[in-house]
């Protein structure tokens, strides 16, 4: 027993607390009440201490699992972003095909156009608004829906003007189809197609043709193949040739220098038929060019897209029309 009761005084912790007006150490007695009270401040510490460390490891360091979901979504988001910009280079080049189909190879055939549909899929895509970067994902995903749809409309009007070019080769050959003059060669349009106001006699009137400058003697060729209906000298036009190219289409050539066809002749497309001059009203050398579709003029520049890009049609088109 009395070993036993020294072994247990020897375990025990005892606290001693200096007592500044004796001098001395004197012993600290320590209820059970406060021993219990000191060890769940501890527990309770320890909590608080835990839980903050936790949250900051949950929101700060991010878990192997989360890393790899986030790198998984920036790569998805790339290529979401590399997808939408070869959809755009991709819609472009359609873009330009159709323009030409609309503006020149239906103009061509006297086709109807392509009709026009109203995108109204915008609604099928409500689901996704929630989603991280929503609109790119629905941008995307319309402008893949447009494109398919335009290259089912486009392939489907190349199939028609398949059939009409089967029955109308004739047509191709003899349409106005080219400028006549050389690209390298012309420099520039002087006056175009519409209203304005005549350079000699002052008022406005209807400019029914479009001049296109160059040197004098620069070559005039046919736009398109067909029957010389008239050479030599009309009025204000001066020197001119006339083309009759079958199918309703005529085209006059004015201001000439020197004529290279005669009546009646048969011409193809790029045949030399005249070259450039001054003669008629005319204030420098010029080509006065006309196409004439039904007895109808029309604008002279939607006839040149054999020559051009469509880049340079647009603007020949727009220079025609602003001139």
């Amino acid at each position: 027993m009395c070993h036993s009761h020294e072994k247990n005084l020897h375990m025990s912790k005892i606290f001693y607390k200096y007592n500044p007006h004796t001098l001395s150490y004197e012993r600290v007695f320590v209820t059970v009440k406060q021993r219990i009270w000191t060890l769940f401040r501890h527990i309770f510490i320890g909590i608080v201490i835990g839980s903050v460390l936790f949250a900051i490891a949950t929101y700060m360091i991010d878990s192997p699992q989360e890393r790899l979901l986030q790198k998984n979504y920036n790569l998805l988001l790339t290529q979401y972003q590399i997808l939408s910009k070869n959809i755009d280079e991709n819609e472009k080049i359609l873009n330009e095909l159709r323009q030409r189909d609309e503006n020149l190879y239906r103009i061509m055939f006297n086709a109807d156009p392509i009709p026009q549909v109203e995108d109204e899929r915008k609604s099928l895509y409500n689901q996704l608004l929630n989603i991280p970067n929503a609109s790119l994902v629905i941008s995307t995903a319309l402008k893949l829906d447009n494109m398919t749809h335009q290259l089912y409309m486009q392939s489907r009007s190349y199939d028609d003007l398949i059939e009409l070019i089967k029955t109308k080769e004739d047509r191709v050959k003899n349409i106005p189809a080219i400028m006549p003059l050389s690209s390298k060669q012309m420099k520039g349009v002087s006056s175009g197609f519409g209203m304005r106001l005549h350079p000699i006699f002052g008022d406005m009137r209807m400019h029914t043709g479009i001049d296109l400058n160059a040197m004098e003697g620069t070559p005039i060729y046919a736009t398109g193949g067909g029957v010389v209906e008239f050479t030599g000298w009309e009025g204000g036009y001066g020197n001119t040739v006339i083309i009759n190219h079958g199918f309703g289409y005529k085209t006059r050539y004015g201001h000439c220098k020197q004529l290279k066809v005669r009546v009646g002749q048969k011409v193809v497309r790029g045949q030399l038929v005249a070259t450039v001059g001054m003669t008629g009203t005319a204030k420098g050398y010029h080509v006065h060019y006309e196409v004439l579709v039904k007895g109808q003029y029309d604008n002279p520049a939607k006839y040149f897209f054999m020559d051009l890009t469509p880049e340079e049609y647009d603007k020949m088109l727009y220079e025609a029309e602003h001139r």
